[in-house]
């Protein structure tokens, strides 16, 4: 499958040292069209994911034995529209403004120690376009992707305190 050649960056203006709820984030997504033709730009939006790990019990259906495993965990918490219908030319970059609101969360409480259920906790806002058959970041899903700076996460922030996750794990000690 060949990817993508639209691609999605972004840039938050005044980017804070941690974000809590309700709080507003305002910046701009920039969507380079690498593409030798021009393109449709369908649907431009932002997806805040609630992002984790969490212990999972498996049964093997012949054996009847179970299994506790860690496994990734994604949960959308919201979604905004920013643009669409627009046309893009090749090799045309095009900025889009946007401000939102974040939603309330709950942190999923955890280390990953012997009684906890969840792990590595994290908000990630994605920045997609949709151009074609499926939306995406592009292939370099790194610059479509922002980690926020939030209490209790455990991976460092794309902006704000980049010591927010150590300084909460020496707190907890």
């Amino acid at each position: 499958m060949v990817g993508t050649k639209v691609h999605v960056t972004y840039e938050i203006k005044n980017p804070p040292l941690i974000v809590k709820p309700n709080d507003e984030i305002e910046g701009k997504i920039i969507i380079t069209n690498g593409e030798k033709k021009d393109k449709k730009l369908k649907k431009l939006f932002i997806e805040l994911y609630d992002m984790y790990t969490a212990l999972v019990t498996s049964r093997d259906p012949q054996s009847g034995e179970e299994t506790e495993s860690w496994k990734d965990q994604k949960k959308e918490l919201e979604q905004w529209n920013i643009a669409s219908g627009e046309k893009i030319k090749s090799g045309e970059k095009k900025e889009y403004p946007f401000k939102i609101k974040l939603p309330t969360w709950k942190k999923k409480k955890g280390k990953g120690k012997e009684d906890d259920k969840y792990n590595k906790w994290r908000l990630e806002l994605h920045f997609n376009q949709k151009t074609g058959m499926m939306a995406s970041r592009g292939s370099e899903k790194n610059d479509g992707t922002c980690i926020l700076p939030v209490k209790g996460s455990k991976f460092t922030p794309s902006f704000g305190d980049p010591k927010l996750a150590k300084k909460q794990k020496k707190q907890k000690k």
